[in-house]
């Protein structure tokens, strides 16, 4: 985990495959940032992650990740490529409707536009 834009936002960066553990991991850490003020938002960019071998593990992943954050502070989700549009279709079906702090992102750069107006709303 890294702290970007200035230490405003916390970057979560995942790369091959990812366990229940790191997932649980990265969540607490995040977690505990979020309730001490300490971040305005999250990038959780997940581009170079391997597809689980379900599309329900991967949507568990990121419901407990929400569930967890809260709706407090604003959090994108960069896809990992390798996800078919089948794949993505069964993980939003298994996590239903995002609160509007949250959203799915097709790349790094369209996520952090959304979380800089996000986080400049929040704050102006």
């Amino acid at each position: 985990m890294n702290l970007i834009e200035n230490g405003r936002f916390a970057e979560i960066l995942s790369d091959g495959h990812v366990t229940r553990r790191e997932a649980g991991w990265a969540t607490e850490r995040v977690r505990e940032m979020v309730e001490a003020g300490e971040v305005a938002a999250i990038l959780a960019d997940s581009t170079d992650t391997e597809r689980q071998v379900s599309p329900l593990l991967s949507g568990e992943l990121i419901e407990s990740f929400l569930l967890a954050i809260g709706t407090s502070v604003p959090v994108a989700y960069v896809c990992p490529t390798r996800w078919t549009e089948t794949y993505f279709a069964r993980v939003r079906d298994h996590v239903g409707e995002l609160p509007d702090s949250a959203g799915y992102f097709a790349g790094r750069a369209e996520a952090l536009d959304w979380l800089r107006a996000q986080s400049c709303a929040d704050a102006c």
